[in-house]
């Protein structure tokens, strides 16, 4: 084979690689899921490329929960599900000849990979625009448990920079981003109340005012902002086993179905799936 063609033909492998999303995976170079944990709360994390859907990263990050839990043959006690998508603007042009480019690799795609080969033949003209490449990270803040409470809120994180104009430290905080339809907090809390102590304790990160729930029903003194007034209000969670558990099953169905499609040798390595 002519060493064009080769380039040519591998270069054509690649991009339809690279358009690809993420599959189900353990991290490497910089996609797939992670462990971590942080004070008593287990944590797993999904990070994809930009072909794939947040949705789907969000799926995977929480199947990664519900694997790791019924490995010790208990139940994902999911309390948040932070969405930490990342956001890079690049340079994309319809560009005339061929050779190596640099950044976010093969035109017209774009990966993870600081170099790589693209090739093309349109030398006429070249047109280029910005654009803005979204790569899904999602994180799943959970416990496993027998019996699964929760407070059925979702939070999201604020910074410093975004409180600085609302309180007076150099602190950030935690604003609820949904309460869900069973929430027993619905008639407390609505969506936009920013948290800023949960029992006397000043709060930055999710994972601090979940750990104040228990296995069992559990009241936390919440002291928030809502329309810039200071206010205070008790934040319950409730038994959500049933619930819990058919949500469960269906991510189950979902992802290994997806994984299965896919590569069927790495499904048969996921003990959950079967």
């Amino acid at each position: 084979m002519k060493p064009l063609v080769f380039i040519l033909i591998f270069n054509l492998f690649i991009a339809c690689a690279a358009t690809k999303p993420t599959p189900y995976q353990k991290e490497k170079k910089k996609e797939g899921y992670r462990d971590l944990s942080m004070d008593g709360i287990a944590v797993s994390s999904f990070k994809a490329n930009a072909n794939t859907k947040k949705s789907l990263a969000r799926l995977y990050a929480q199947f990664r929960a519900i694997e790791k839990c019924r490995e010790l043959s208990l139940h994902a006690n999911i309390f948040a599900i932070l969405d930490r998508t990342i956001e890079k603007e690049v340079t994309r042009s319809t560009g005339g000849g061929w050779g190596p480019t640099y950044g976010f690799g093969l035109y017209p795609y774009y990966g993870y990979s600081s170099f790589a080969f693209g090739a093309n033949f349109s030398t006429i003209s070249t047109d280029s625009w910005q654009e803005v490449l979204k790569y899904p990270f999602i994180e799943v803040f959970y416990k496993c448990s027998q019996k699964i409470m929760r407070p059925s809120v979702e939070w999201k994180e604020l910074s410093s920079e975004q409180l600085k104009h609302l309180v007076m430290d150099v602190k950030g905080g935690i604003q609820i981003e949904s309460l869900s339809d069973i929430s027993p907090n619905k008639k407390t809390f609505q969506t936009g109340d920013i948290v800023l102590k949960a029992n006397g304790k000043r709060i930055e990160r999710i994972f601090e005012v979940i750990k104040l729930f228990a296995l069992e029903a559990t009241t936390v003194k919440i002291q928030f902002l809502r329309e810039g007034k200071r206010m205070i209000g008790i934040m319950t969670s409730q038994d959500v086993t049933d619930e819990a558990i058919v949500e469960e099953e269906k991510i189950i169905k979902d992802v290994c179905s997806k994984i299965k499609n896919r590569n069927k040798n790495h499904f048969r390595k996921i003990k959950v799936c079967y």
